[in-house]
């Protein structure tokens, strides 16, 4: 198995760059890089202890190569030790193009005490380190631009979704990437279980079966911020054994996204439910019937560059996994392109009720309808059409 960029990654890279170029820019730039380096290594000299290589750092640091070495890196590692005696156990990759830094905070290696824990521990933090340099750093980029956008006053909750799914993504990967780096399943389950619980005798075997029974009572998504709750990495790591890439990619994006809802977007799904928009306006506006100086001023009202096909395209059923918050909006959206002209309330429902058939939610149509404009004339004879 080959330790590749998320399909997340890659798409929201890409989507950055795209709405943001100026901004991506110069979170490329040399810089950037310069100042981000000086500060990290100011911080990390002020906060850390460097761990030379003798006496059973000797051990760490021989690890640590293989890791680097099985995750196909070359460059040299430093581990750190951080102060504080208050610290949840933990480690984390500073990174420094060139050079591989690691640090570890509270007892974390007193609590990984085989070979294989800790092969899988450092794995981890070195694939952070792989994922950053991938693509000529674009990850790094898109990482460290969506976490200055997030500490900008007012920024759009779609950034700050789009931000914590980001990392999310980037912690699975990185599991695997641990998992990768040790060759033991169990090992790194039991690394994620001691490290997360600060508990020293976790068993894989039985925290695994109780991940499992966890998902089937509660299968949806992740309530993380930074990091997946302990049952999804977990499963994320077994499924990451057993799973083809693209069934694998599939219940990733369920367990981190779960279905698009209107009140939870991420950059992503703003701009797919944008295209979606898009499209439902294309459908019924291509019709004559609906077409009018009117409703081409509503539809533009949403995208002022809007102009309509010259014949209708029937719709399907989106590839999204829709929320109802999702229906109700294109229900809605539907409606009031069917009744802003104000007049052929029969046509005009009609269409709508046809387009809302064609991508599954004719009788959610149906009903919101009915709530909206009971009593109006041509009501009942424009939802005659079929029903979904």
């Amino acid at each position: 198995m080959q330790l590749e960029p998320l399909p997340y990654h890659v798409a929201v890279a890409d989507r950055l760059e795209q709405a943001e170029p100026e901004l991506w820019q110069w979170f490329r730039s040399d810089s950037f890089a310069e100042s981000y380096k000086r500060e990290t290594t100011k911080d990390l000299l002020r906060t850390g202890i460097r761990l030379d290589r003798n006496g059973a750092n000797e051990r760490r640091y021989r690890l640590a190569e293989a890791a680097r070495d099985k995750l196909g890196l070359s460059e040299p590692v430093v581990l750190y030790q951080m102060q504080g005696t208050d610290d949840v156990p933990n480690a984390f990759l500073v990174f420094t193009p060139g050079e591989i830094v690691i640090g570890f905070r509270g007892r974390i290696l007193e609590l990984l005490d085989t070979d294989a824990e800790l092969l899988d521990l450092i794995g981890h933090e070195i694939s952070h380190y792989k994922l950053f340099v991938a693509a000529d750093g674009r990850h790094h980029t898109a990482d460290r631009l969506l976490s200055w956008l997030v500490q900008r006053e007012g920024c759009p909750a779609e950034l700050i979704e789009t931000w914590r799914r980001h990392r999310l993504f980037s912690e699975i990967y990185c599991d695997v990437g641990g998992l990768l780096a040790c060759g033991d399943r169990d090992a790194t389950i039991r690394g994620l279980v001691k490290a997360i619980a600060d508990f020293k005798d976790a068993d894989a075997e039985s925290y695994f079966k109780q991940a499992e029974q966890l998902m089937t009572l509660e299968p949806g998504a992740t309530r993380g911020t930074t990091h997946p709750e302990l049952h999804v990495r977990v499963l994320a790591v077994a499924w990451s054994e057993t799973l083809p890439a693209a069934e694998l990619h599939t219940r990733l994006e369920g367990l981190v996204c779960g279905p698009v809802e209107l009140g939870g977007l991420d950059l992503l799904d703003q701009h797919r439910l944008a295209d979606l928009s898009r499209a439902v306006l294309g459908r019924v506006l291509a019709d004559e019937a609906m077409r009018s100086e009117t409703t081409l001023a509503h539809a533009r009202q949403m995208f002022p560059d809007y102009e309509p096909p010259a014949t209708p395209k029937p719709l399907t059923r989106p590839a999204l996994a829709l929320s109802q918050s999702i229906v109700d909006y294109l229900a809605y959206l539907l409606l009031d392109l069917a009744t802003v002209e104000g007049s052929g309330l029969k046509t005009t429902i009609a269409v709508a009720a046809a387009a809302a058939d064609e991508m599954g939610f004719g009788a959610r149509f149906r009903e919101v309808a009915r709530q909206e404009l009971r009593g109006r004339r041509g009501l009942q004879a424009g939802l005659a059409s079929r029903t979904a």
